[in-house]
């Protein structure tokens, strides 16, 4: 009789968890419909309140409402949101075209962070592939593999270029696998942010920095992360700035 009335408890819970969950994304459909009335009005500003709303909330966003966001902050020239909208949009679509229009904005404003070497872009072609990259590589330790057992039970010789090949292949694992790991990257959310040399209001000051710069940050000392800035170190306040995931 416990055991009954246990599962029809349960029953109900689940029944409540569901209803629930039912009514909240029903709520933020209504919402994300009336933003887009708003957004097609050209009233921006009242759109992006309620996407925002809807992106901190929920913590998730689909691809259009990003990028309404970006353009409507591009709009209102607050341009760490811009890019934060569009770094965000790009890891949801991989659209290369989203960067483009990220490298135009930047040079457009003189920002930092942006600039990709060929060796840089290299890099990020690999990490957009990883996952491939590392399937063609463990095929090929796989075959390497099968290549000097079979020469050892066959011809019982071993093979010193299987060997070495092995240990490339493995290398090269070991790299794609770590590319980027330990590298955090960050926007400038805030306008007049203050670079400094140490991490302490009373250290020397490098420069003062406007929103949308990205930077690499190193570490973190209190309220301070250490960042990579011009090819030297600085401090910035974490109220100034927003890590990208």
């Amino acid at each position: 009789m416990q055991n009954r009335a246990f599962k029809f408890l349960h029953l109900i819970f689940i029944g409540i968890i569901f209803i629930s969950q039912t009514a909240v994304s029903q709520s933020v459909t209504n919402e994300i419909k009336e933003a887009d009335s708003l957004f097609s009005a050209r009233r921006y500003t009242q759109s992006l309140r309620i996407y925002e709303k809807i992106y901190t909330e929920s913590q998730e966003a689909t691809p259009a409402m990003l990028l309404k966001m970006a353009y409507s902050n591009e709009a209102m020239g607050n341009l760490g949101k811009t890019f934060l909208y569009l770094n965000d949009y790009y890891r949801l679509t991989a659209d290369e075209d989203v960067l483009k229009k990220m490298e135009q904005l930047a040079t457009v404003n003189g920002l930092e962070g942006y600039n990709m070497s060929q060796f840089e872009q290299a890099k990020k072609i690999v990490e957009d592939y990883k996952l491939q990259i590392l399937g063609v590589l463990f095929a090929l330790c796989i075959l390497i593999l099968g290549m000097m057992f079979r020469k050892i039970r066959k011809h019982n010789i071993k093979s010193p270029s299987l060997a070495i090949s092995l240990v490339i292949v493995l290398a090269l694992v070991f790299y794609v696998t770590n590319l980027n790991a330990n590298k955090t990257r960050a926007l400038v959310m805030q306008s007049n942010a203050y670079l400094m040399t140490g991490p302490s209001a009373a250290a020397e000051l490098i420069e003062v920095v406007g929103q949308g710069h990205k930077v690499e940050v190193i570490g973190k000392k209190d309220i301070w992360y250490e960042i990579k800035w011009r090819g030297q170190r600085a401090y910035i306040r974490e109220n100034n700035l927003r890590e990208l995931l």
